[in-house]
């Protein structure tokens, strides 16, 4: 019997920076992101390009992906949640990535704070797990052996506090 493969993605750029001031200086960013691909990880996601007006610390994700200087082997990605952002990200390619990630397997996910999402996403925790369905179907049809959920804010968020095992256990048993 062998171990389970774990293949780790770090989000720190981009999930760990939208919950901190958004004036944190970009060379810090910048910096931050350096020491970070210097580690021998192999997947940064370096933040997300979307709206300031929802996520005002990724308003200069243009700046810090402009001026960092990538390491050879590691993969650069970032968010993209609308053809705007996508759109913004394809100027940075490279350094980012912008071809599947072939790790990539059928995934579904779903945020615990409600409020999180919504100032993220511009969307509903319902209406992520709305798109479940959907994402399940196309798995199915294209015959995939093995697929993932992911819970973001899985233990807690600065909107409402942690979340328990059973505050993560309900979200997916859940029926609607």
């Amino acid at each position: 019997m062998g171990y389970p493969k774990v293949t780790y993605k770090e989000e720190g750029m981009r999930e760990g920076m939208q919950i901190e001031d958004a004036n944190i200086p970009i060379d810090n960013k910048v910096r931050l992101l350096n020491a970070l691909s210097d580690t021998g990880l192999k997947h940064i996601v370096v933040g997300s390009f979307v709206s300031p007006r929802y996520t005002p610390q990724m308003a200069n994700i243009d700046d810090v992906v402009s001026r960092f200087t990538p390491r050879p082997g590691v993969r650069y990605t970032a968010l993209t949640l609308n053809q705007r952002g996508l759109e913004r990200a394809r100027k940075y390619s490279p350094p980012l990535s912008m071809d599947p990630d072939p790790t990539d397997i059928p995934s579904t996910n779903c945020h615990l704070c409600d409020i999180f999402v919504r100032r993220n996403a511009n969307r509903s925790q319902a209406q992520e797990i709305a798109g479940w369905d959907a994402t399940i179907a196309r798995a199915i049809k294209d015959g995939a052996a093995e697929a993932r959920i992911g819970l973001s804010a899985a233990w807690g968020s600065n909107f409402v506090g942690k979340f328990n095992l059973d505050d993560r256990m309900y979200l997916l048993i859940k029926k609607e």
